[in-house]
């Protein structure tokens, strides 16, 4: 089973192979708010991050993480609700020997519910479950933005709009990639691991996923590497494309655009 259930928490959780294997892709949760926002806002503040990201605004405060990680929270109910009914019916054929329902096939879902990247730092010595990890970064997979289009054009608010009416476990959805990490753990291959694990694990299986896009801005070394290492191709670079973002300091810059080849 690619999703993981924590036995003591009944937490659902996305692994990383060896030599990674100590680091988790969870879903946001309800009760570690205030310590993932303080983890999230000292990362996004740092000047080895912020300058390469688009999405979350800078200065990022306290109140921004917190707002986002209720705001996935909500988002992740259903689909929290779901895997563990589903882990516990998993349980209860064990126990039973009753097979009946393994060739049901599993429900596609529309969101890519496993966000936080966690180091594990203690574990149950009785069952081998974490007992207490920290944030780290994150990684993510929505409908894509369509950043090769100009920014703020109806060109680009059309194909989101129309990338966004296919429904749920459709092929043609097209699927873009995001993702940050801590600068404490660049380096050791953290990130390319965990790409290639949310892409097996979950957004394959339950998302379906057939179409995936990623970009980064020209010098974000690490986010090229991570890319290539996981069957990205770059498809074109677009000079000066970016807007520029004067709270980070940051004239316009230009930016790669890949398509996804497959997993290698």
């Amino acid at each position: 089973m690619p999703v993981y259930f924590n036995p003591l928490t009944k937490e659902p959780y996305l692994r990383l192979p060896a030599p990674c294997s100590h680091i988790i892709i969870t879903m946001d949760r309800p009760h570690d708010i205030e310590e993932t926002s303080k983890a999230m806002t000292e990362i996004l503040n740092d000047p080895l991050v912020y300058p390469w990201l688009e999405g979350p605004p800078y200065p990022f405060l306290p109140e921004h993480a917190e707002d986002w990680i209720n705001m996935q929270c909500k988002q992740n109910e259903a689909i929290l609700t779901k895997l563990q009914q589903e882990y516990e019916r998993s349980k209860n054929q064990k126990q039973s020997k009753d097979s009946s329902d393994q060739d049901v096939p599993p429900e596609f879902f529309d969101v890519c519910a496993f966000r936080c990247i966690r180091e594990v730092t203690e574990y149950d010595l009785k069952t081998g479950a974490a007992l207490k990890d920290i944030f780290i970064g994150s990684i993510s997979i929505t409908r894509y933005a369509f950043y090769e289009l100009e920014h703020g054009s109806s060109a680009r608010e059309e194909a989101q709009a129309r990338n966004n009416e296919v429904p749920a476990g459709d092929k043609d959805i097209v699927w873009g990639l995001g993702n940050y990490l801590s600068p404490k753990y660049h380096g050791q291959g953290i990130m390319t691991l965990a790409v290639r694990t949310l892409i097996r694990d979950w957004a394959i299986p339950r998302m379906n996923l057939h179409i995936l896009k990623a970009s980064y801005l020209v010098g974000n070394t690490g986010s090229s590497k991570v890319m290539s290492k996981n069957n990205f191709e770059e498809v074109c670079t677009l000079e000066d494309w970016a807007p520029e973002s004067k709270n980070r300091g940051r004239p316009r810059m230009s930016i790669v655009v890949l398509n996804w080849k497959g997993l290698s």
